[in-house]
């Protein structure tokens, strides 16, 4: 029982890890484009790092919930069209 626990704390920090580092460069994106600063490096780390958690997600490697893949997907989107103009 207590080797389940382990296992479950190990999976859930390595979910956490993912999200934060998405979130984290998200952030980042976010900080430069309100200070109009060049924000095309920015967005290439959270596309780089949304579409890394993405793949693992629908791969069944990381257990995400459909919302937080939505969530994930829409700012992808929304960055990639940015980047575009």
């Amino acid at each position: 029982m207590d080797e389940n626990i382990v296992e479950l704390n190990i999976a859930i920090g390595g979910i956490s890890k993912e999200l934060l580092d998405v979130q984290k460069a998200l952030d980042a994106y976010r900080e430069k484009q309100l200070r109009k600063e060049a924000i095309d490096e920015e967005a290439i780390v959270f596309v780089t790092k949304a579409e890394r958690v993405i793949e693992k997600a629908e791969s069944g490697e990381l257990q995400l919930t459909p919302d937080q893949i939505r969530r994930i997907k829409s700012n992808l989107v929304k960055i990639l069209n940015r980047l575009q103009t």
